[in-house]
């Protein structure tokens, strides 16, 4: 999508269109990482260098309510944002604690678990804000592998 495309969609959403809502989302929308904040704000400065980190900040934290974007936070890290397709079940994030690389994954891997805490306890789960962690498998494979896991816990 283009900032053309961007506008039209906050138009639909009845949201002001401003350079920075346009320009968050094409960069949120131009990777399949996980970016920081910082990260957003730097490439947000390549496209419309004007445009303040505070601005970046408050804009992201609009297309979060707005469900457009998605954040994780990421144990001793800085809160990731992703772009959030239209229609899509939030997913999970798994951060492997040796590489630091961020995998998404059906969240109907933790639906047992959440059943469970919400008629024991009446716990309503809502994991797609924070990251398990673990070792990956490129990592468990080779002499990552022996990170110790539960000790970085």
């Amino acid at each position: 999508m283009g900032a053309e495309d961007w506008a039209t969609l906050l138009r639909e959403l009845d949201q002001k269109v401003t350079p920075a809502r346009c320009a968050v989302l094409e960069v949120v929308a131009s990777t399949d990482a996980h970016l920081s904040a910082d990260e957003i704000v730097s490439r947000v400065a390549d496209l419309v260098p004007d445009v303040h980190r505070a601005t970046v900040f408050r804009t992201l934290e609009r297309l979060v309510e707005l469900g457009l974007v998605a954040h994780v936070h990421l144990p001793h890290g800085a809160t990731t944002y992703h772009l959030r397709q239209p229609g899509e079940r939030m997913h999970l994030h798994v951060l492997c604690r040796a590489c630091g690389d961020v995998f998404d994954v059906d969240p109907a891997l933790l639906d047992d678990v959440a059943d469970a805490l919400a008629s024991s306890l009446g716990f309503r789960l809502a994991a797609d804000h924070a990251a398990l962690s673990g070792v990956c498998a490129v990592c468990a494979s080779g002499s990552a592998g022996d990170v110790d896991v539960e000790r970085e816990l």
